[in-house]
């Protein structure tokens, strides 16, 4: 189990690189020399690996760990949940916006493209900010 445990805290750690590099490194550049709707695509794949990762990676440390994560395990879901909001319930309207297609979702409550985009950025800054509290709170493995 110790294994594991340091397994899942080196993963943590690399998949905040991997959401700073993407959101705050990568997606800027992208879009200041592509065409919006190309670096929006490849941008929205490089979210939708990142999202995927993030939720295995936490969903692990909270199924696993819970227990020896204390308070950070509340944390944790937190971040979990809000990953998952973001991937399965905001990304999906604001891909419904882009390519002019139905959602559930965007049917509810409307909204325009630049609002859930910017409810994304905010969730996005949110899970960014609550990993590297995670992260840097770790307890070490006895």
């Amino acid at each position: 189990m110790n294994l594991l445990y340091k397994i899942i805290q080196t993963a943590a750690a690399m998949w905040l690189g991997m959401q700073l590099t993407a959101g705050y490194v990568t997606a800027p550049i992208l879009f200041r020399i592509l065409p919006k709707m190309l670096a929006g695509e490849i941008a929205g794949i490089l979210f939708a690996i990142t999202a995927l990762c993030g939720l295995v990676i936490f969903g692990a440390a909270y199924a696993f760990f819970r227990r020896q994560l204390a308070l950070l395990s509340w944390w944790i879901l937190v971040l979990w949940l809000l990953l998952a909001c973001n991937h399965l319930l905001v990304t999906p309207v604001i891909e419904a916006h882009k390519y002019g297609l139905d959602n559930w979702l965007l049917s509810l409550v409307g909204g325009t493209f630049g609002v859930w985009h910017g409810l994304s950025s905010i969730i996005f800054l949110i899970c960014t900010i609550l990993a590297a509290v995670c992260v840097w709170k770790w307890p070490k493995s006895n």
